[in-house]
């Protein structure tokens, strides 16, 4: 059973979220996120921090409406958001940011048609410019945005169609 204090937080989280992103959201949907959240981001509704983190997801979410726990390949793009939101303050011109990208994706940078990158950072609520400065916290969701495409951009594993395969057990 939830406290009355839990239940109070519980509903402020919620509204601090509301208020950030601007839309209402139901309550099957806000206990969904609420979970995902105690998942990825290590959420405790009592906790200090629990206001900066939903306030962190809801700033996510606002920027970027594609930011969501529910894709299939979220794990995938998780870590590349992580691995460039947790580097020390490093700081990337544009173009610097797209050769650590296509490093970190694994990706051939000259495969990229130069509209998806700028869609990429559009995406993430940026403007491109390869001579600018972005701080990593602020191309975290560039990269979260990117993932998707290299995802999709990778080859799907064939099914084998040889015979043996195909043969029924007797």
């Amino acid at each position: 059973m939830a406290t009355k204090k839990y239940v109070a937080k519980y509903r402020l989280l919620k509204e601090t979220y509301e208020r950030i992103t601007g839309k209402g959201i139901s309550d099957i949907t806000w206990y969904r996120i609420v979970a995902s959240l105690k998942q990825y981001f290590s959420l405790s509704i009592e906790s200090a921090n629990a206001q900066s983190i939903v306030e962190t997801y809801a700033q996510l979410k606002r920027k970027c409406p594609a930011f969501s726990f529910r894709t299939s390949d979220f794990s995938s793009r998780w870590q590349a958001f992580k691995y460039f939101y947790d580097a020390r303050e490093v700081q990337y011109t544009g173009q610097q940011f797209l050769v650590a990208l296509a490093d970190y994706l694994k990706i051939n940078l000259d495969d990229v048609p130069r509209s998806t990158r700028y869609y990429w950072f559009s995406q993430a609520g940026l403007s491109y410019n390869a001579g600018s400065t972005y701080h990593s916290k602020d191309l975290a969701l560039v990269a979260f945005v990117a993932a998707k495409w290299a995802i999709n951009k990778r080859p799907q594993p064939m099914k084998s169609a040889t015979i043996e395969v195909l043969t029924l057990v007797k």
